[in-house]
């Protein structure tokens, strides 16, 4: 037995003696789920007479965590509350009401299936009569000898046999498809036989809720499992006509809390219980100066050197520290319909929603590393909700083009989307000159001179916004001398926040041609290396 605290405390304010004992099976009615975890509420509807009650509501799962359990009753007054597992108390059902409505619906189930049984056998009891009736006038041996009368007396059998036969297999059809109709009546007693046992024998491995009540009306018990959790994805559309994405959101859930969720109000929440809930804390750092530290060789029998780590301390645990996942406010989606969750099983996929996200379409091309130039879609996230991780699958001009991992994006921020190769804009990027030597005759310098020649070619049929990304080097050191000439001028340079990388914005029409061009001098003392 597990009691709290907070049971203790409610105990102090103990009510008055038990009038008797109460089992109530709790009814799961909602679940919140939460990338992992969810949360449960049940509800137990009490109709006592007046006076206080021991309520014990078994069914809960096994290793409920009575630290996040919580209890509200309206109509009803709750004192000290305990969770009690392995061995549940010896107890009477006989008077719980959802034992006796279990009892009932058993009963009543029971004398539908009797009733419909009834009307089997007496159909089949009308086919036995017919097939009796042919073989009595098959075996009967009439004492007639007149020709006339004997042949009046066979026409007559005849008829009579040949309407028995019709009889017998006109009650047989009716027959098959009366006991074809047994089966929901015969289902629907082995459920209110399952119903009737589960609360007469409660498993054993759950665990058993019980409370001080007085009153009567409705409790709600709310708990947490971490056995559960939902993961969305993705179907994104490219509509280029339109300069926007079309999204359509999926989500998968699962659960292992031990038991079946059937018929429940679902909410899925972007909230992380178990998660960080606040900043990191930040360490004072203590900078100090003092004499030069002459490093010794390394002893040769040893292949490396260990010695104290570096200061300050509080900065090396800084950098251990995990960073928050969620970022944004919190996010709840409701779904409309009533859901069955089942323990243990395969992921269930649910349709979420639809949006629509103004982006700009465009053609990138990295001849760096590609031949070829890709859709990117770029915008920012206007749904006005976070978008969590999840899967994505591509769609352009109504076919799958591919799939990505679709990072978490706060409302408001900036996303990009590729959307594949277009095979028809080819791209090249050659260096047609490239020397390195002494700069003069009498001279204290090297050179080095790079010629990158970058060509765009538009071979579908329509016209495309390009960007073609490239790089130049740069230096950070007052000896490197670097200059550099970038034919047309790059619409951006230092792009993405990447030193040296150019970024050129323009239209291509389709059928045409670009020439970009970059020539790069780099001059470093003679005695020096360039690397």
């Amino acid at each position: 037995m597990r009691i709290s605290l907070t049971a203790a405390l409610m105990a102090a304010t103990a009510l008055p003696v038990f009038a008797d004992t109460i089992e109530a099976p709790a009814k799961i009615t909602a679940v919140t789920l939460f990338p992992r975890g969810a949360q449960v509420v049940r509800e137990v509807t009490l109709t006592a007479p007046e006076g206080t009650h021991e309520l014990y509501v078994p069914g809960l799962p096994a290793d409920t965590d009575i630290q996040s359990l919580r209890i509200a009753g309206e109509g009803v007054r709750v004192g000290a509350v305990s969770l009690i597992s392995g061995r549940a108390p010896a107890l009477d059902p006989a008077g719980s009401p959802q034992v006796e409505a279990a009892r009932a619906a058993l009963k009543a189930a029971q004398e539908t299936l009797a009733a419909q049984e009834d009307g089997l056998a007496a159909i089949r009891a009308k086919a036995q009569a017919a097939r009796d009736q042919i073989a009595f006038l098959k075996g009967a041996q009439p004492q007639v000898v007149d020709p006339a009368q004997l042949q009046a007396l066979a026409e007559m059998v005849g008829t009579q046999i040949l309407a028995a036969s019709e009889a017998a297999i006109a009650a047989e059809a009716e027959a098959r498809k009366a006991e074809a109709g047994l089966e929901p009546a015969q289902e629907a007693v082995k459920q209110a036989q399952a119903a009737l046992d589960a609360l007469l024998n409660p498993a054993e491995d759950h665990d058993v809720l019980r409370a001080t009540v007085q009153g009567a009306g409705t409790l709600t018990i709310t708990t947490f499992t971490g056995d559960a959790g939902w993961q969305p994805s993705y179907d994104l559309r490219l509509d280029r006509a339109a300069d926007a994405v079309q999204m359509e959101r999926f989500v998968s859930v699962h659960q292992a809390s031990g038991e079946d969720w059937r018929g429940v109000d679902l909410t899925l929440s972007t909230a992380r219980p178990g998660g960080q809930a606040e900043p990191g804390e930040v360490y004072p750092r203590l900078a100090r100066i003092g004499d030069p530290i002459e490093i010794s060789p390394a002893p040769k029998t040893f292949a490396r050197t260990s010695g104290a780590a570096p200061e300050p301390v509080a900065e090396a645990m800084l950098s251990d520290r995990a960073e928050m996942e969620m970022q944004g406010e919190t996010v709840t989606y409701h779904y409309p319909a009533s859901v069955d969750i089942r323990d243990g099983v395969d992921d269930l996929r649910l349709s979420l929603d639809e949006k629509t996200l103004p982006m700009e379409v465009l053609a990138e091309a990295a001849p760096l590393s590609d031949e070829t130039a890709y859709r990117i879609a770029e915008g920012t996230n206007a749904t006005g909700e976070i978008l969590l991780p999840g899967n994505a699958t591509l769609f352009a001009d109504g076919a799958v083009v591919g799939q990505t991992w679709l990072p978490l994006v706060a409302a408001g921020d900036e996303m990009t989307l590729g959307f594949g190769p277009i095979e028809g804009i080819r791209v090249s990027r050659r260096m047609p000159d490239t020397m390195e030597g002494d700069h003069g005759i009498l001279t204290k310098s090297n050179e080095r001179r790079e010629v990158v020649e970058i060509e765009v070619n538009n071979l579908t049929g329509q016209d495309w916004p390009m960007r073609v990304i490239d790089r130049v080097p740069y230096s950070e050191q007052e000896d490197l001398k670097i200059t550099t000439k970038v034919e047309p001028p790059a619409s951006e340079t230092d792009y993405d926040h990447k030193r040296g990388v150019l970024a050129w914005r323009f239209d291509l029409p389709t059928g045409a041609e670009k020439m970009l061009r970059t020539e790069t001098t780099l001059r470093w003392p003679t005695d020096k290396t360039l690397r």
